[in-house]
């Protein structure tokens, strides 16, 4: 491993490569994630690097990332009106596009180097703020206990998941209320009888199904008012990843429904989803993608689904628990003409979340 600098006696270490061995927290600070995240174009990097601590079993990862442009960061930007004023580049503790920094708790060290390498980027260059995204409570607590308090704490997004017990029959039966088991299962009949189909494609065959996933995502975007997270080369690079396929719904050979997956150890992710939206309702194509990946993680031996962000009503009606994401923004000094606009943000995502 390549070491650009040490932190003497702090229990952290930095690092232009990634340790050998990742203990990772989830597919989001695994090894093969952010080893192929390292070349999506998504994100405009001016520099990165990766920060780690010692753990039992290898080491606890945080890459940091100055952007230029985020397209998620530039959504909520967009959305809470405050398009540039976080200024450019931004220093990041982690992808906005992962679903967890980490998730769950995050070693001391790790904050500490992390936070400390930020600051060294800030004042050596033309960045303002270090943004912390997507952390659980457990890693927001941890990081004020390691760095102590941000200019502001933002309710960034909720993500959700389940765990897979029993079988695909018995989590219709344990995870739904009767009226919603009733028009799921109906709605899956429906979709069957008219045709659509839904699929695990890997390999080869997933890549060459990107061309026709992409302008799904965007419409997805669209629908929305977020601008466009994704572009072809972008997804097209997020099948590299280690255990990526891609669910595929077709009607004739047609694809008009789409979720990334991402399998992980006893895991799976599904992200990046997109639907025609012509034919939504008559075909329940976000339905037949939902449990047509649910039904192949209980198929495939997995112990947990992580369905990902958005769609708040939905996914908890049908039975998935939600994560709150928080997103800690620091600087180097105080900086009170950002606490309100950080709150109002906070208050902006949060109204947004809880639909009210």
């Amino acid at each position: 491993m390549t070491v650009t600098h040490i932190g003497q006696g702090t229990g952290w270490l930095r690092s232009d490569r990634l340790p050998d061995r990742v203990v990772a927290s989830s597919l989001y600070d695994s090894a093969g994630w952010l080893r192929t995240w390292e070349a999506n174009p998504v994100e405009q990097r001016t520099r990165h690097t990766y920060v780690s601590a010692e753990v039992a079993g290898g080491s606890s990862v945080v890459p940091l990332y100055e952007v230029t442009m985020s397209p998620f960061w530039h959504g909520y930007e967009v959305q809470c009106d405050l398009v540039g004023r976080f200024g450019r580049p931004v220093v990041f503790a982690g992808s906005t596009y992962s679903m967890y920094s980490k998730r769950g708790h995050v070693p001391a060290e790790l904050a500490r180097g992390a936070h400390a390498t930020a600051m060294e980027w800030i004042s050596s260059g033309d960045a303002e703020l270090l943004v912390v995204p997507n952390l659980t409570g457990e890693g927001v607590e941890d990081w004020l206990a390691a760095v102590g308090p941000p200019v502001g704490r933002v309710l960034l997004e909720r993500t959700y998941s389940c765990d897979v017990t029993g079988t695909f029959t018995d989590h219709l039966v344990t995870k739904l209320p009767n009226k919603i088991k009733r028009d799921v299962e109906r709605r899956l009949r429906r979709s069957q009888e008219r045709g659509l189909r839904v699929r695990m494609v890997e390999g080869p065959d997933a890549h060459e199904l990107v061309r026709h996933a992409y302008p799904l995502t965007v419409d997805t975007s669209d629908k929305n008012d977020w601008p466009a997270l994704f572009t072809e080369d972008a997804l097209d690079s997020m099948l590299r990843v280690p255990g990526a396929m891609m669910l595929a719904a077709e009607v004739d050979d047609r694809l008009v429904g789409a979720f990334f997956a991402f399998r992980h150890g006893d895991e799976v992710t599904y992200m990046c989803g997109g639907v025609e939206y012509a034919g939504l309702k008559e075909l329940s194509t976000y339905v037949a993608l939902m449990y047509g990946g649910t039904k192949w993680a209980y198929d495939n031996g997995m112990n947990r689904i992580e369905w990902g962000r958005d769609n708040y009503r939905f996914k908890e009606k049908h039975g998935l628990t939600g994560t709150d994401l928080w997103a800690l923004v620091y600087a180097p000094e105080p900086r009170p003409d950002l606490v309100p606009a950080l709150d109002g943000m906070h208050d902006l995502l949060s109204a947004y979340i809880e639909g009210t």
